[in-house]
């Protein structure tokens, strides 16, 4: 009997004691915090939801600039503005990681006429500023491009960085990538004296192709629409099937650097052309809309009877200008055989005013001789057409792939890369001017990598700098 009391006992110390550790393990087990990638989506779309909440306060640069040092202050982050507007942060090492640890420096734009096109960007850097833990010393450059879409005269110095600083630079592209070569850059200038006579025909019309996307060619550039081009290829449409034009003035565009948003010309022809020549437009409208209105429900081109004007531009001169916009080329240029982007140009600015013609085309490409090539075609179209040619700026590609610290980043990014999204990044170079260029110009030795943003994996590249960051840098005992 008392053998029975004891295995009892025994038995219910044994449940006791079971009972006990169900109750510490399902009761007393500690929460897991959240994981990186729901702090870096969390983060990501607080920013960037409060950066297009701010869209409206930010009407020039010195708005936006004025946003980024009162986040930086609100997180406790020690932040400048230089003098071309440039904004600074300055990141300690954190306070585990040795003194030895690996500095990084990432860069990013914005510019208040297009904060569109770096929402993404400047989202990512300030997700990094604030979800770093095992990181060596950090800065973060805003660079405060022109209204032309460059900041190379606005650069910071970056001759003093320590020879191995990593450096990020951050832009938005049509797909994402990582890349050690990106585009240079050229602002060719094509320019002729205009002679001028009176109208030898009796009625006018004022063409016009207005509201069409004013986007950078350094952002997501999409080729295509021009209104430029759009106006010149109605010019040769008219040359080419014997209708009698004379033309009277031709503008359109702000800048090299921006597909245009308009584009207009004055053109006279002979009253008895009228119907020839409405068809003609209409048929040139219906197939302009069938094309992109559906994406862009805004723009407009029309044409209307004006006044007719007291001069017109003399036979030979039109001609050569009809000539030019016909073979001139705008879009994409060139693709490998993966299809990738490797040279584009943009007709971005047009102008027949006080009696001399001016074209400004930006051309961006990341291959030397295709950019040799692209000259080299421009300067013959101008001679054909009697024109004159001149590269106004050029800026080298930058080409980072026979730096050994920069392939060494390359690696250790693929890492950092693969461990935050589960996937591969893709390398590939890109055509459009970044940063890197002027960087590397000041300082060649460091190793740069210029990763591309977009709206569909935006968190990708934010989560995998800190993952490498956190890689990089070893925690003292």
């Amino acid at each position: 009997m008392r053998k029975k009391h004891i295995i009892a006992a025994a038995a219910a110390a044994a449940c006791l004691i079971l009972s006990g550790s169900l109750f510490l393990l399902f009761h007393d087990k500690p929460e897991e915090g959240p994981t990186l990638n729901q702090i870096v989506e969390e983060k990501f779309n607080a920013y960037e939801t409060d950066l297009r909440d701010s869209l409206g306060s930010m009407n020039n640069n010195t708005d936006v600039g004025n946003y980024l040092l009162s986040w930086a202050k609100n997180k406790q982050i020690a932040a400048v503005s230089d003098a071309a507007g440039n904004i600074i942060y300055n990141i300690p090492a954190s306070d585990m990681v040795s003194d030895s640890a690996q500095p990084a420096a990432i860069f990013c734009s914005y510019d208040a006429s297009n904060m569109e096109a770096h929402i993404e960007e400047i989202s990512a850097a300030l997700t990094i500023a604030k979800s770093t833990e095992n990181n060596g010393r950090i800065q973060i450059f805003f660079l405060a491009e022109d209204l032309n879409g460059k900041t190379e005269a606005q650069l910071p110095d970056t001759s003093h960085f320590a020879e191995n600083t990593a450096v990020f630079c951050l832009g938005k592209t049509a797909s994402y990538r990582i890349s050690t070569v990106t585009g240079g850059y050229q602002h060719i200038r094509i320019s002729d004296k205009l002679h001028y006579t009176e109208p030898t025909y009796a009625k006018a019309y004022k063409i016009e192709v207005k509201n069409c996307p004013d986007l950078s060619i350094s952002g997501k550039y999409t080729a295509g629409m021009n209104p430029i081009k759009t106006l010149g290829s109605v010019l040769a449409n008219f040359k080419s099937t014997s209708l009698l034009f004379e033309l009277s003035s031709f503008r359109g565009g702000t800048d090299e650097m921006i597909t245009p948003s308009k584009a207009s010309m004055i053109v006279v022809i002979n009253e008895s052309d009228t119907a020839k020549f409405e068809k003609k437009l209409n048929n040139s409208i219906d197939k302009f809309y069938e094309k992109y209105h559906e994406d862009y429900p805004e723009i407009e081109y029309t044409y209307e009877e004006t006044g007719l004007p007291s001069k017109v531009i003399e036979g030979d001169d039109t001609d050569n200008l009809v000539s030019l916009m016909y073979t001139a080329f705008n879009g994409v240029y060139n693709r490998d055989d993966e299809g990738t982007i490797i040279a584009l140009a943009n007709i971005g600015k047009l102008s027949t005013k006080n009696g001399r013609l001016k074209i400004d085309t930006a051309v961006m490409c990341c291959d030397e001789s295709i950019m040799d090539e692209i000259s080299e075609v421009y300067e013959t179209i101008c001679g054909l057409c009697d024109m004159k040619f001149e590269i106004r700026e050029n800026i080298p590609i930058y080409n980072g792939a026979e730096n050994e610290m920069t392939l060494e980043l390359v690696e250790t990014f693929r890492n950092a890369y693969t461990e935050f999204t589960g996937k591969s990044v893709v390398e590939e170079s890109t055509a459009i001017l970044t940063s890197c260029s002027s960087i590397h110009e000041s300082n060649p030795e460091i190793p740069i990598l210029f990763c591309g943003i977009t709206s569909k994996a935006k968190q990708n590249i934010a989560g995998s700098i800190i993952t490498w960051l956190d890689q990089s840098n070893t925690i003292e005992e």
